[in-house]
C-alpha cells in the first residue's frame, strides 16, 4: 500500500511492537542488546545512529560481542559537534520478535538515554509510528545494509547524532 505521496506504508506489517508514552510526549520502545542487557529505547527518526548511554555501554564492553569500528564527529540536537565512538554489536532485539544483526551504535558523551535511531529504524522499513495504537509497526526484521552505505552514513561531519539529545525529558 502506498501513501499519499507514494511512500510505503507498513499496513501489512508483520512486527508490532508496543511503544510506551511518557509524560514529555517522547515514545520508548523496550530492547535488548547482545541477549543481554535489557533497555528502553527512545524513538528518534532524526538520530542517525542506535545511540547508547555510557552506562548502557559498560554492560555490554566487555563483550566479545562489541567491536569498536571508527570514530566519526556529529552534531548533537543542541548544535554541538562531538567526537563519538562507533561500535558494532552483535545483536539488538525489538521487542520480542525482531533481532537485528550486527547493529552500528554509538556511545555519545553525555548521553543519559538510550536511542534507537535510523542505523536500526532503517532495516526494518518499511515502518509505521502509530501514536494512536502505541505500536511501532513494521514489515521487514534485519533487511541487509552494504558496509558502505553505513559507512557512507557515519562519513558526514553534519551526522545527525541524536536529535533528542540535550531535550529536557
Amino acid at each position: 500500500m502506498t501513501g499519499a505521496c507514494g511512500s510505503a506504508i507498513a499496513d501489512d506489517a508483520v512486527f508490532s511492537v508496543p511503544l510506551e508514552q511518557q509524560p514529555s510526549g517522547a515514545f520508548y520502545i523496550r530492547g535488548t542488546l547482545n541477549a543481554t542487557v535489557e533497555t528502553e529505547l527512545l524513538v528518534d527518526t532524526g538520530s542517525s545512529y542506535v545511540v547508547l548511554s555510557k552506562s548502557t555501554f559498560k554492560a555490554l564492553e566487555s563483550s566479545e560481542s562489541t567491536l569498536f569500528k571508527r570514530t566519526i564527529h556529529g552534531a548533537t540536537a543542541s548544535g554541538c559537534t562531538v567526537k563519538a565512538r562507533v561500535y558494532e554489536v552483535a545483536a539488538l532485539a525489538i521487542g520480542d520478535d525482531c533481532v537485528l544483526e550486527a547493529v552500528e551504535v554509538v556511545v555519545l558523551p553525555g548521553s543519559k538515554r538510550d536511542i534507537l535511531g535510523l542505523s536500526a529504524l532503517e532495516r526494518v522499513q518499511p515502518f509505521t509510528f502509530d501514536i494512536h495504537a502505541n505500536s511501532l509497526r513494521f514489515s521487514a526484521c534485519g533487511a541487509d545494509l552494504t558496509t558502505e552505505t553505513i559507512v557512507a552514513a557515519g562519513a558526514s561531519s553534519t551526522t545527525s547524532l541524536a536529535a533528542g539529545y540535550g531535550a529536557p525529558w
